[in-house]
This record gives structure tokens, sequence and C-alpha cells, in this order.
């Protein structure tokens, strides 16, 4: 309430400030992004209840997605401020990224169909907003185009899957629909899942459902795209938990089965694709792709594996951290160059050491390697996949592991083994300081000492049942 709060209050100051009155808006949003992970924290520990007439969860398992949500708007508007800065659209970026973020923090917490519907297009349309804030930008223009249709068309088949399970039980609460579904028609719980995965499908980039990322996220710029690969997606996968374990219990309409079939595939297509990736910002789209696919390895297991929760939360913590080191790195090289080709970071360990260190890390803890963030989150999915009896899966996700490190080398390569084709920067990329030391740091206690990110996340294993 107090993001929504200040989002609405934005409204019209984002219309009236002038001159270096431009970054207030900025500045009021990241102290109730401050403000709000303050309330946020003390409900980790408090009591599971309900509110709102029975329509929203106020459980850890709420308050530790929310709080990743809040830590992942909060990078990501360090990373705006210095590419907006003195642009036309200084002050409109905030209020689009705290509606965003009001919609991803509702999405944890629903449990009542038409709340996550809602919630769903709250996550949504700011996004499209934010993809389109260079207004002029043909390349983004296109890329909203794209979001915003496969968006709707997602969106509206989830509603339509939705529907079947009111009309299947009667009502729109989660866990009384999982009470009902008991003894319902399996065939048509199958065809209300079905339709129902379509829209978290969407927001996770899950396949067959991801093809808007890549245009999205090399149409949009990197900050924009950091924040649309990280908030949209924990959002999802916490909206998804919830209406597995509460309204589809002990396995019903096969969706362990499904799960793993698509955790498969997404991780499998999106390395694959990735290894022909010249530009950037697309690599990092396909490389989501297929962190998506790890992740949904361990939920299809959550129904039965005890320990699947703790991994994912743990991993999109560390996936948080690792992608938007590497986005803010992006969005520096696109300030300096104007270009976020593979060929503009040749040489780039030579002109900004700092930043290529910090690329490095990320590129390396997104591939899994040791000590850092993204290999303890790797083995805690992969154990969690082989308790869980899918030790078929686990076996294709090293692999596609083992794979994904070359794209991953192969822009370290870039940086350090080729020279530069550009003699100067066109501008200062100073400003990125704060996101990408932020987020390097994170990634490198995260994989010293996993276990601090580790009890935390047992925090989002507690739901309100």
């Amino acid at each position: 309430m107090a993001l929504a709060g200040t989002a609405l209050a934005l409204v019209p100051v984002a219309g009236w400030v002038r001159g270096r009155w431009r970054r207030l808006p900025a500045a009021i949003a990241l102290l109730a992004l401050l403000v709000a992970m303050g309330l946020t924290a003390p409900m980790l520990t408090a009591p599971p209840r309900e509110a709102f007439c029975s329509t929203y969860a106020v459980d850890p398992f709420r308050g530790f997605y929310q709080l990743v949500i809040e830590v992942g708007a909060l990078l990501s508007l360090l990373s705006l401020a210095p590419y907006f800065r003195a642009h036309e659209q200084e002050p409109q970026y905030p209020v689009a990224l705290l509606m965003a973020t009001v919609g991803g923090m509702g999405l944890t917490a629903a449990t009542d169909l038409g709340l996550i519907v809602l919630f769903l297009q709250m996550v949504s349309f700011p996004s499209y907003l934010l993809v389109l804030l260079v207004r002029s930008d043909k390349p983004a223009q296109e890329a909203t185009l794209k979001y915003f249709l496969y968006g709707a068309a997602a969106l509206a088949v989830m509603a339509y899957g939705l529907t079947f399970l009111f009309g299947l039980t009667g009502s729109l609460n989660l866990r009384a629909i999982g009470v009902a579904l008991a003894g319902a028609d399996r065939a048509w719980v199958a065809l209300a899942f079905g339709l129902v995965i379509v829209g978290y499908g969407f927001e996770m980039t899950l396949v067959p459902f991801h093809v808007w990322a890549p245009d999205v996220f090399q149409g949009g710029t990197a900050p924009v795209s950091g924040f649309v690969s990280v908030v949209p997606k924990v959002a999802a996968f916490a909206g998804l938990l919830r209406f597995l374990l509460e309204a589809m219990p002990n396995g019903l309409a096969a969706w362990p089965t499904v799960l793993a079939l698509m955790s498969a595939a997404t991780m499998t297509f999106g390395n694959l694709v990735a290894l022909r990736q010249t530009n950037l910002k697309r690599l990092l789209a396909y490389s989501s792709i297929a962190q998506a696919g790890y992740m949904l390895m361990a939920v299809a297991v959550a129904g039965q594996v005890p320990e699947a929760l703790p991994a994912i939360g743990y991993y999109l913590v560390a996936y948080l951290l690792m992608n938007l080191a590497a986005f803010a790195v992006v969005a520096q090289v696109e300030r300096m160059f104007g270009s976020d080709s593979l060929t503009v970071v040749r040489g780039f360990g030579r002109r900004a050491p700092w930043s290529a260190a910090a690329f490095t890390l990320a590129l390396l803890s997104l591939a899994g390697v040791p000590p850092l963030a993204g290999f303890a989150g790797k083995v805690f999915l992969l154990l969690a996949t082989i308790d869980g009896g899918l030790i078929w899966l686990a076996v294709l996700a090293a692999a596609n592991m083992a794979l994904a490190l070359y794209y991953y080398v192969a822009v370290i390569a870039e940086m350090y083994f080729r020279r530069p084709e550009h003699s100067e920067p066109a501008a200062s990329g100073a400003g990125y300081i704060w996101p990408i030391g932020l987020c390097t740091a994170g990634t490198l206690a995260s994989g010293i000492i996993p276990g601090l990110v580790d009890k935390l996340a047992h925090f989002g294993s507690i739901l309100l049942r």
C-alpha cells in the first residue's frame, strides 16, 4: 500500500517537474522502496493469516517473494537513473516501475482468481510503458507492440482457463478450489491447467510462450530489459507455486510431468539459440529463457520434495543479482558506445576493467561456476530434482549447463582477448557504479556464504494452508 500510494502520488508530480527537479520522482520512489522493504521484512516471521475477505494471503511465502521483488525494483531503479538522466522521460519511469512492482507483489499473495488476473495485468501494462519510454525509438515501438499483443493474448487465454476452475468448483478461492477439484473430472481439470499455464508461462518466458522476450529485450533499453527479465518472472514463479500447491495439490492434471517436459524444452531451446547470438541483450534474453527452465524443474517436484521451494527461492535471489548485474553493465556499454552489439565489448577489459570484471563474474555465475551464487543455486535445484525422482531431467540440465558455458565464456573472451573496434567511448558510464557494485557484491556473498540466503529462502516455503 505504501508503494501503491507513492506511485499514485507521483503521477501529477511527474507531469509538472522541470529542470533539476526531474530527479525528484526517482528519489521519492527509492525512498518508498526502502520503506516498503522495512515494512515487509518483519512479516517473514509473522503468523500466516488472510486479509481482504480471504482473497489475499499474509504469510512468510508472500513476505519472502515480495522482499525479493522490492530488491529487484530498487536495483533496477538505480540502473534506470543514470540511463535517463537529463532525458525527457526521466520523471516518468519511476511511476511505471512502482506500478509494475505493486502488481508483482500482489501476485505473490493473491488467493482469488479475480485478483490473480488483476495483478498479472498490473505487472504487464506498466512493463509495456517502460519498454516504450523512448517513444521516438522505432525498435522500442516494435518491441512494445509485440509485447502487448502476446501479453494480451496470453492473459486472455489464462482468464478463460480460470473460468473453468470457477465453473467446476463454484469458488474463486484457491484453497476452496483445491478441495473441490478432488472429485472433479480430470479431463476438465487438465484443460483448465493447460489454459492457465499460458499466462504464467508468458511472464516466466517458458517455451513455447517465450517468443516475445528476445525482441522485447533487444528493443527496450538495457535497464528496462533487466527489470522485465527479473521482477515479472519472480512474481510469476511465486504466483504459479501458490496456484499449484493450493489449487492443484497431489499432482492434479499431471502437472509435475507437464512442467518437467516444459522445463526440458525451455532450457534446451534457450541455450541452443543463445549460441548464435551476436547482440548482448538478445543473448541475455535467451539466457533468461534457459534460466527459467532450470528453475521450472524444481517447480515440477515442489509438491513432493520439501527442499524444492527453498531451492527455487535461493535461485531466484541469485538470478536476480547476477542477471541485473549483467544488464547494468550492458546499460553502461550502451551509454558509452551507443550500441549493445557483441563487438563493442572487445577490449572492454582494458577500457573499463572494473565493469568488465563485474560482467565476467555475472556471466560465470549464470553459467554456474563456483564459488558464485549461480553454482550453489544450480546445486540446490539439481538436488531437489533428483530427490523428486526426475533423474533424467537433472542429467539434461547438467548437460545444458555445460553447453551454456560456451556462449558465456565467448563474451568474456571478447572483452579480454580481442582488440577494440572503437577508439574512444562516446559518453561516460560512471553512473552505474551502484547497481553494478551492489549486484556483484550480492553475487559473491551469496555464493561464498550460501547459507545466509538459503535460510532466508526457507521462509518462502511457508504458505497459508
